[in-house]
């Protein structure tokens, strides 16, 4: 039987200071063109408004069934548990359970921007594959990257507006000048990554004063 979707995984967050990784995954059919295929990029690349947009022709694709996407989200406690790697693994297995669930097993491989060799619950190994820096010219990954980068913005937005001491609308909980200066005036929130190095100085540096 000839398997008709390709499967793509990116996450972000990862380097966040605060706040969950997101995973996204996004299966698109060899066969078919897309509407938003000509606007992707390095969502990294991309304005916000853009990547908006195409996240909302994406999720049109995925209404009337000519792709899949997944999101999945592991929090900043959990991150502080298991470390940031075995977390970014979990996320990218929510959210690839959540698109294996619709196609079952009509894909033919499952490729993963990153460098990690994980490995999954339930998924062949074999079909598994890790490829470095892509995500700035295929369009498979560019999608995934999209979902989850404006999934992830959507929940600092909204965790902006519970702690709104730290700017996280405009860093997303980045180490920017910005975050480290509302830092060292409000100290660590509940929702920052207290096992970073940054902020686990911060933490030992107050529990000296």
């Amino acid at each position: 039987m000839k398997k008709n979707f390709l499967l793509w995984v990116d996450e972000a967050g990862r380097g966040s200071w605060a706040g969950p990784v997101v995973a996204g995954v996004c299966a698109l059919r060899k066969d078919l063109k897309y509407p938003f295929t000509s606007l992707l990029n390095d969502s990294k690349k991309l304005s916000p408004k853009k990547r908006e947009e195409i996240f909302d022709m994406i999720q049109e694709s995925m209404k009337i069934g000519t792709c899949f996407g997944g999101i999945g989200v592991v929090s900043s406690e959990i991150i502080d548990q298991v470390g940031i790697r075995e977390a970014n693994r979990l996320a990218m297995q929510k959210a690839l359970q959540q698109v294996l669930s619709q196609i079952g097993d009509n894909f033919e491989s499952i490729k993963i921007d990153g460098r990690d060799n994980y490995s999954f619950e339930n998924i062949n190994q074999k079909k598994l594959e890790y490829i470095i820096r892509w995500d700035g010219f295929v369009p498979e990954i560019q999608a995934a990257s999209i979902l989850a980068k404006v999934s992830r913005d959507t929940i600092m937005k909204e965790f902006s507006k519970t702690y709104s001491n730290y700017g996280f609308e405009k860093h997303k909980g980045y180490g920017t000048r910005l975050h480290e200066e509302l830092l060292s005036i409000h100290r660590p929130s509940d929702i920052h990554r207290k096992s970073y190095a940054p902020i686990k100085k911060l933490i030992l540096e107050e529990e000296f004063i």
